[in-house]
C-alpha cells in the first residue's frame, strides 16, 4: 500500500466519524420548540371574533410567547374547558372539543397560536355571564404547568349548553 492511498484512506475514515458524529450530534439535541408549552411559558388572552357571525360565532383564544426567550409547541385543542362566573361554574354549559389532534403550533416572539370556542349564534344565551375561562394545554402532562385560567369577555354571555373548542392553529405576529 503506498503512502499516498494510506492518507486517502485515513483522510476518509476521520471524513467519515467526523461527519456521523455531527449527524448523531444533531438528532441527540432537542429542539427548543419541541418542548411543549406550560402556562409558565405563554400568557393567553380571550376576545370575541370581530366576524361577522353566520350560524355560528366565536370567542378567540390567542396563545402569545410570555417572554422574548420562549419557543415552544401546542397542537390539538385547550381541554377540560370550563366557563366560570364569579360564584362558580356556569350552570348547563359543556365545553366540547374537537378531537382532531391539528398541526403542531409554534409559539414565540414571532409566531402565536389561536384557538376558538364557537357557539350557535341561534341558541339562547345563558342567563350567568361568564368571568372567566379555565382548560389545560395540550400535550402538558397533568400537573402545575398544564392549567390556564384567562378572563372572559366582560358582558358577553355564552349561548346554549354545549359550545365547543377548536384545536390551535398557527398565526403570526403583526
Amino acid at each position: 500500500m503506498t503512502a499516498k492511498f494510506r492518507r486517502i484512506i485515513a483522510t476518509t475514515a476521520v471524513a467519515s466519524a467526523a461527519g456521523l458524529s455531527a449527524l448523531t450530534a444533531g438528532s441527540a439535541v432537542a429542539n427548543p420548540s419541541d418542548a411543549p408549552c406550560t402556562s409558565d411559558d405563554i400568557n393567553v388572552t380571550v376576545t370575541k371574533d370581530l366576524a361577522e357571525p353566520g350560524e355560528f360565532e366565536a370567542f378567540l383564544i390567542k396563545y402569545t410567547a410570555a417572554n422574548p426567550t420562549t419557543k415552544c409547541t401546542l397542537q390539538g385543542p385547550p381541554l377540560k374547558v370550563g366557563l366560570y362566573s364569579e360564584s362558580g361554574p356556569v350552570p348547563g354549559v359543556v365545553v366540547g372539543s374537537d378531537d382532531s389532534p391539528g398541526e403542531p403550533v409554534i409559539v414565540d416572539g414571532s409566531m402565536f397560536g389561536i384557538s376558538r370556542i364557537s357557539q350557535r349564534t341561534a341558541n339562547p344565551p345563558n342567563p350567568v355571564i361568564p368571568a372567566s375561562v379555565e382548560f389545560e394545554l395540550p400535550g402538558v402532562p397533568n400537573g402545575q404547568g398544564a392549567r390556564e385560567v384567562a378572563a372572559w369577555p366582560a358582558g358577553e354571555p355564552i349561548k346554549g349548553s354545549a359550545p365547543y373548542a377548536t384545536p390551535i392553529t398557527q398565526s403570526a405576529a403583526d
